[in-house]
């Protein structure tokens, strides 16, 4: 019986101490703690779905349970090709350093087959590196220690659509040579504060007045997430949606104008460019008007009547000039058609207040200034007797 259990106790000891043996590739001194669950960076906004449905608030206030998951996954932005990445692994020197994720979207390591990480946020990142150096067999499960940090967010490329002023492909979070070489004498850290949903919406020109800001849509790899902006109208604060390159976003029209849109803010032009002329009496070419580059740049929510104050072609003599009025050529946003809209100094002057008499510019508006009557009249007088003095003279 003693023989049984001393031979026993041997059979224990022989195979833990085989067990503790295991060969490693890289060894480590101390365990790591272990790692909780991590969300995909798809989950962090809200449910995706292939067509649209309930709209996604992506407003602060409140902090219900949807606007939680935005906000946490605003703080942990997907990664995209060109960010620079400071990886460092314990004990794994031949594997830390900075990289670059690479254009197909995967992270390239030494010794290590590429590793997809576009999409995904720094915390999936870190799974999938530690995973891969347990599954080569350089670390065990538990003893594997990796720590990502952005060292620079690159500038990404998406495309914007809808009832924006610009649509088209569109650069946000370029930064110019001074700003990257400063960003080298940094171990770490940066803010994509241009890499997000509103800088994409300002460099496609900004939203045009019958957007609807409820049903934005952000598509990302065939799949369609709602973000609601309404709340910009009201002054709150919204939460940042971070982009990635290859992200579409579409602005859907509402139909109607949203006076409340015809103002500067996060996502409206800071100011348009209108086009003017005024050729006439009492200025004879632009240069004497002053229309320079000062005066066609108006605020975003000027009228009509704004752009005739900065062509110069308010004011003068009454009994001349009371009869001037001015020509407006643009595109309408809604129907996509040219129109020419007239209406009179005096018209303007007495309800400037009237949407259908002092419309509201829009960006590359063309606005031209004609004289009254009595100006039209003084100059076909002072056109003939210039053709007939010669004659008298002869």
């Amino acid at each position: 019986m003693l023989y049984s259990k001393t031979l026993l106790c041997s059979t224990l000891c022989i195979g833990l101490l085989s067990s503790a043996c295991t060969p490693l590739k890289v060894a480590s001194v101390r365990d790591s703690r272990p790692a909780g669950h991590m969300l995909d960076a798809t989950q962090r906004l809200g449910p995706l779905r292939e067509e649209p449905g309930a709209p996604i608030p992506a407003l602060l206030p409140g902090k219900s349970a949807e606007d939680a998951s935005a906000e946490r996954w605003a703080s942990n932005p997907p990664l995209s090709p060109g960010d620079r990445l400071q990886v460092d692994i314990e004990d794994g020197e031949n594997f830390s350093g900075r990289y670059e994720v690479d254009l197909d979207g995967t992270l390239k390591l030494p010794y290590l087959p590429p590793l997809s990480v576009a999409g995904h946020d720094v915390d999936k990142a870190q799974r999938r590196v530690a995973q891969a150096l347990v599954e080569a067999e350089y670390f065990r499960v538990h003893r594997v220690r990796v720590s990502i940090r952005v060292h620079e967010w690159a500038h990404v490329q998406v495309h914007v659509s809808g009832a924006v002023f610009n649509p088209g492909m569109v650069t946000a979070n370029a930064r110019n040579p001074e700003e990257r070489a400063l960003k080298v004498q940094l171990s770490s850290g940066d803010f994509p504060s241009e890499r997000m949903l509103g800088a994409a919406l300002r460099a496609a020109g900004g939203v045009r007045p019958d957007a609807a800001l409820d049903r934005i849509e952000l598509i990302r790899d065939g799949r369609i997430r709602l973000v609601n902006y309404q709340g910009l109208l009201q002054g709150k604060p919204i939460v940042p949606v971070p982009l990635m390159s290859g992200d579409r976003i579409r602005v859907p029209g509402s139909g109607r104008f949203d006076r409340n849109l015809l103002a500067p803010s996060a996502i409206t032009p800071p100011g348009i460019r209108v086009f003017l002329s005024n050729l006439s009496v009492p200025a004879t070419g632009n240069a004497a008007s002053a229309i320079g580059k000062n005066a066609t740049s108006l605020p975003y929510g000027s009228r009509l009547l704004t752009a005739g104050v900065s062509a110069n072609c308010v004011g003068g003599t009454q009994t001349t000039n009371a009869g001037r009025y001015l020509v407006l050529v643009r595109t309408d946003p809604l129907r996509g058609q040219e129109e020419v809209i007239e209406r009179t100094l005096r018209d303007l002057l007495e309800t400037p207040h009237r949407d259908e008499v002092n419309p509201f510019l829009m960006p590359n508006d063309s606005v031209a200034c004609y004289d009254s009557g009595v100006t039209n009249l003084r100059d076909i007088a002072r056109t003939l007797g210039d053709l007939l003095l010669p004659l008298s003279l002869l």
